[in-house]
């Protein structure tokens, strides 16, 4: 099952979607240059044509990759490819997303999921966020050769991650991020080393470079069931205790690779997101997840409920799964 979860990272620890999200910030100061500048994030990190060099740490590992990003009669398109270790490309146009394992000989083609290098951040969600994080503005740096402002996030619990992010004074992308726990020991951090910005660019930029005609394809992994199994017995779930600020986004029975079927409910609190997947076991449990196990910045905790497993998994600290994992209830359909 678990195996299952984190099939759809590429580059590791980054999942299917290559996007790179706007950041809400709100800068010391004045709420309404808070959200002026989200606001400007948000078109910025979605509609520039772009291209650059960054390198991601994470797990003892450095990467560096190559992105190309552009926004062309109201299509958004994204490619990023590695430029040390194995060869692997993510190709994003519109709402698809290619991933493409040369040394597993597969390509897997899927609608994006909010894991990248970079946090994302919705900017419609301010006022939640507000409430559940410190934003504070800690000056002026350079980074890629350029002007930065820098501001920091605190979560006001342990529930989820601080950031520190460096976004460009003028052109308002997020050039530098890092992640860190509520001990301050960084997680992750992505930074460009070089960035181009750009009118254009040729479409011939967002092809693929790896030949994947002989590739296993592996197409929508994870989908949702077009209609509702009136048979299905998956129970639903309810939170007797979740973590402030946490939202529901989803309810849905989604099929898995291996042509199970489980109910994912997915949870927000604007910025932070996570997972509980149920699904029915045969009998034997000893290849289920038991416990906690984490990749990075995402964590993951497996639990039973009576012939039920139970999985939590999501880019938040292991206080945040293990504790929404133990305090859930099943709810028979």
């Amino acid at each position: 099952m678990l195996a299952s979860l984190f099939s759809g990272k590429c580059f590791k620890g980054v999942a299917v979607s290559a996007c790179l999200l706007a950041s809400s910030v709100c800068l010391a100061g004045s709420a309404g240059s808070g959200r002026d500048l989200i606001k400007k994030m948000s078109e910025a990190m979605q509609g520039l044509n772009y291209a650059g060099t960054f390198v991601y740490v994470h797990d003892g590992d450095v990467e560096t990759m190559r992105i190309h990003h552009s926004r062309a009669d109201g299509i958004e398109r994204e490619r990023l490819f590695s430029l040390n270790g194995e060869p692997r490309e993510i190709i994003r146009n519109a709402d698809s997303v290619v991933c493409i394992w040369p040394g597993s000989k597969s390509v897997s083609v899927s609608k994006a999921e909010p894991r990248t290098p970079f946090p994302e951040f919705n900017s419609d969600q301010l006022a939640r966020l507000s409430k559940l994080y410190e934003f504070t503005r800690a000056g002026r740096d350079r980074v890629a050769g350029r002007i930065v402002e820098v501001v920091d996030i605190k979560p006001l619990d342990d529930y989820r991650y601080g950031y520190r992010l460096w976004i460009d004074a003028e052109t308002y992308l997020m050039l530098r991020s890092v992640m860190s726990n509520n001990h301050q020991r960084i997680i992750e951090q992505v930074m460009f080393t070089e960035v181009e910005y750009v009118d254009r660019i040729a479409l011939e930029a967002f092809q693929s470079s790896l030949e994947g005609k002989k590739y296993e394809w592996l197409v929508d992994l994870d989908k949702p069931l077009a209609e509702p199994d009136p048979d299905s017995d998956i129970p639903a779930i309810t939170l007797d205790k979740p973590p402030l600020g946490f939202a529901l986004m989803s309810d849905k029975l989604v099929m898995l690779p291996e042509q199970s079927v489980v109910r994912r409910v997915m949870y927000t609190d604007g910025l932070a997101s996570l997972s509980i997947y149920v699904a029915q076991t045969s009998g034997d449990t000893k290849d289920v997840l038991h416990g906690l196990t984490g990749m990075g910045a995402v964590h993951a905790y497996g639990v039973m409920k009576d012939k039920w497993h139970v999985t939590v998994v999501g880019e938040v600290p292991q206080a945040t799964v293990k504790m929404i994992a133990n305090s859930l209830s099943l709810v028979a359909r």
